[in-house]
């Protein structure tokens, strides 16, 4: 135990202390080495809890107090870094400030702003001066989204749409709610949730558009909304009976001249399936790909009907949750849908006059990872059980 006596739980030789130690740093690197954040924060943490520990005389760690003194400000500096890049992973830090390429933009084209708020989603479509936000990303997305809304002269929503009550869609939605003129707000008006925390974000947020006079409408599959000179339809949720919250998830394809746009907030395969079995058309020239690229989402078959030309997935930078998974990143090339990702691109602007779509950045290449990687999410599921994403 020598060589290990330096690292927690294997300093005093204890053989518990080293079977707890070892399980720990075990789990670590299994749930977390797609993530350098919090890989590093988990095994910063332990030097410097206790180095602090034997400084302050709490604990004694046989160790001089000149080495846990150095141990604890070198532990402590790794634990503030990591820190910092966990936050930044959810949130992007300067999110709007990289800059972008310019598109020339006419008022008649339509306008879709992928907005990179990092592990969430926030869209904002744009035809002939009307507007729709599909979700509004954490709490703390909703200034930059409001900045974002007051470079492009934005004082009012004509749909609002809420596509499920987590943090990382609806967070930001009570101060935007707040501060602009909301016409109408596509949500779901029955709140079938069955997690207390979820219901009551759910509620209070109707009961806030309640107060602003926004016109409801809860989302029907097959009801369609014109915005400009295109139009939307609604191809889910199909049932209100779902064991998972995401797959409440309200799905729209924006249908603008030729081209045609598929959103499907964090819509999972088992939604996916529904819409496949109620022989809607989804094929689209874009898909927004579903819980930000995660594998319990956009089954083949699904992303196969759609077959899009290019695929948008909004992620956090070195997501904590491991994502784009390897299997969405395959099954995308697959097709050969050109790719974007608003943690390696910012955000995404796309142009459509009808026929044509633009982007404002360029496509990425497909990363080349030869070992399959499955994300932290199956990874507990395999674990503790639960619903089989292919049931």
């Amino acid at each position: 135990m020598l060589p290990f006596s330096f690292i927690p739980g294997f300093r005093t030789g204890s053989l518990w202390k080293g079977l707890v130690a070892v399980f720990y740093y075990i789990v670590s690197i299994y749930y977390f080495i797609h993530t350098w954040a919090m890989l590093l924060f988990l095994l910063s943490f332990p030097f410097m809890f206790f180095s602090l520990m034997n400084l302050t005389g709490i604990y004694s760690i046989n160790q001089s107090m000149l080495i846990s003194r150095n141990i604890f400000i070198i532990s402590s500096i790794f634990v503030i870094i990591s820190a910092i890049g966990v936050f930044h992973s959810f949130f992007n830090i300067k999110s709007f400030k990289r800059k972008r390429k310019e598109i020339p933009i006419s008022k008649e084209e339509l306008i879709i702003h992928f907005l990179n708020i990092g592990q969430a989603d926030s869209i904002l479509i744009r035809q002939s001066d009307k507007n729709i936000l599909i979700d509004g990303g954490y709490k703390i997305s909703a200034r930059p989204i409001l900045r974002y809304f007051k470079k492009l002269n934005i004082e009012k929503l004509d749909y609002l749409i809420v596509t499920h009550p987590h943090n990382d869609h609806i967070g930001g939605l009570p101060k935007i709610i707040n501060k602009i003129s909301i016409e109408n707000a596509i949500i779901n008006t029955e709140n079938p949730y069955k997690i207390k925390r979820n219901y009551e974000m759910h509620r209070d947020l109707l009961k806030l558009l309640k107060e602003k006079e926004v016109n409801i409408i809860h989302p029907n599959p097959g009801d369609s909304y014109y915005l400009g000179n295109g139009y939307f339809t609604i191809l889910a949720p199909n049932s209100y009976d779902y064991n998972r919250i995401n797959d409440y998830s309200i799905v729209i394809k924006y249908i603008y001249g030729n081209n045609s746009f598929l959103f499907t907030g964090d819509a999972e395969q088992f939604s996916g399936m529904e819409i496949l079995k109620g022989n809607k058309d989804i094929g689209a020239d874009l898909l927004k790909v579903g819980h930000h690229g995660s594998c319990t989402s956009s089954s083949e078959e699904f992303i196969n009907a759609v077959n899009p030309k290019y695929a948008v997935i909004s992620v956090g930078w070195w997501s904590f949750y491991g994502q784009p998974d390897k299997c969405i990143l395959d099954r995308l090339e697959n097709i050969g849908a050109r790719l974007y990702r608003t943690d390696k691109l910012g955000t995404i602007i796309v142009k459509s006059d009808g026929n044509n779509i633009k982007f404002n950045k360029n496509a990425l290449n497909y990363p080349r990872v030869k070992i399959p990687y499955t994300s932290v999410r199956l990874k507990y599921r395999a674990l503790h059980g639960g619903r089989s994403v292919d049931s």
